[in-house]
């Protein structure tokens, strides 16, 4: 008993650390280790009754704890992890599939090397070949293949369900052989061919899955750069209708010095400084506004406010960016181009006469953007963000990622509220 326990705890605690180095954290490490520590106990428990119920030797009922406690496991991983449904289940089904082949291969590995020990020594030789399997492959996911998942957002759902699926079948074919694996070395030896090529046409499939996964890395950036392309095409707009208006005031600049002239030469010195007013007023009514120092962040804003004013929605924005800032240009306009265009899309969808308010302030090492809006009554927020979200979000994600930032939503009497902070 005392070894299955052993044996049972090793392989939860090692669930826990591949599901703690895959997920995009939802709740709080404190939350989060409290959750994986009732998984741990309840996976231990589990498959001991199954085992103590049934018997350890049958390969249907060593299939059988299998599926029951990757099933539990799937719903911890489902509830802790903040991607989407689409990119989690890619994730769990990866693990699954790799467990079952270090699973495998440390019992033909025990069983060529030390056919002869007890069956309890033989349990923890097999646990411990398999953990010391996994060191070296959650190492090269943290180092080469963590970030570049990170990197995608799970907008493109029939991609990752496609690769899902892919997977899931792999896993069938891995249970199958976790069976024969469990019901003696004997029976192992006459498929340990059929398992390599198993294994390889996986790894192979994987690669193809991974490739799928780079094309949707460079299919979100040319989200992004089409983003910026049309950030850029509007501010090209706004310097042509600035460098019109220009050419305007030179051509009527004549007119107005040769207007003030003729009212000095008349003595009319109150008129002329009436009209020199009037003037300043009317160049003042056309000049851009000073929201702050920083150019890019002047301009989305100015950009956002002409389009809201346009629109015949009230803004109010409040920023003290610096000229010089940690945060690049295209980050910024990532960040600011899709949370403005997504509160002034929702102002529109719910035709309120509310006020978006965007506040930006510089906050020690941080970058704090609060921005709130009016909004649909049937929009949803779950776990600090929005339940359905686009490739808009997504794109402030993985903008604000790259400064260990953080975005969270909050809704209230139908407004919307979102935090993002940035540490520059």
């Amino acid at each position: 008993m005392i070894h299955m326990i052993a044996a049972m705890a090793l392989i939860s605690i090692t669930h826990t650390v591949c599901f703690a180095t895959m997920i995009e954290r939802k709740y709080s490490i404190k939350k989060t280790a409290i959750i994986y520590a009732l998984f741990c106990l309840s996976f231990v428990f589990l498959t001991i009754v199954i085992f103590l119920i049934f018997g350890y030797s049958s390969a249907y009922v060593v299939a059988a704890a299998f599926l029951m406690t990757i099933i539990a496991a799937f719903f911890v991983f489902v509830f802790t992890s903040a991607d989407l449904m689409c990119k989690k289940l890619f994730l769990f089904v990866s693990q699954a599939n790799i467990f079952s082949i270090f699973q495998c291969i440390a019992i033909i590995l025990c069983g060529t090397f030390f056919p002869n020990l007890p069956e309890n020594s033989a349990t923890y030789v097999k646990n411990i070949m398999r953990t010391l399997l996994y060191i070296p492959m959650i190492w090269i996911y943290i180092r080469c293949l963590k970030p570049t998942i990170r990197k995608i957002p799970g907008t493109n759902k029939k991609s990752w369900y496609s690769i899902s699926l892919v997977s899931a079948l792999f896993t069938v074919g891995f249970l199958m052989f976790m069976s024969v694996c469990h019901a003696g070395y004997d029976h192992v030896e006459q498929y340990i061919s059929l398992f390599v090529i198993f294994v390889v046409i996986y790894c192979s499939t994987l690669w193809g899955s991974f490739e799928t996964i780079r094309s949707m890395i460079n299919e979100n950036k040319m989200e992004l750069l089409s983003l910026n392309m049309k950030y850029l095409q509007g501010q090209l707009k706004t310097a042509r209708e600035n460098e019109l208006f220009a050419k305007t005031i030179r051509h009527d600049f004549r007119h107005h010095n040769l207007n003030i002239a003729s009212m000095l030469k008349k003595g009319e010195i109150r008129e002329a400084l009436l009209y020199i007013d009037q003037y300043n007023e009317s160049l003042d009514a056309v000049k851009p506004k000073e929201f702050c120092p920083n150019v890019t962040v002047n301009a989305v804003l100015n950009s956002f406010y002409t389009e809201a004013r346009n629109a015949g929605i009230s803004v109010l924005i409040d920023a003290d960016t610096q000229e010089e800032t940690a945060i690049a240009d295209m980050d910024f306009v990532a960040i600011l181009s899709n949370l403005l265009e997504n509160a002034l899309n929702g102002c529109k969808e719910c035709n309120s006469g509310g006020e978006i308010k965007v506040n930006i302030r510089s906050v020690a090492d941080k970058t704090v953007i609060v921005c709130s809006n009016p909004c649909k009554p049937d929009l949803a927020v779950e776990n600090n963000m929005l339940k359905d979200r686009g490739i808009g979000i997504d794109s402030m994600v993985l903008a604000a990622r790259k400064y260990d930032g953080d975005i969270r939503y909050s809704l209230e009497n139908a407004v919307l509220t979102v935090c993002i902070i940035l540490k520059s």
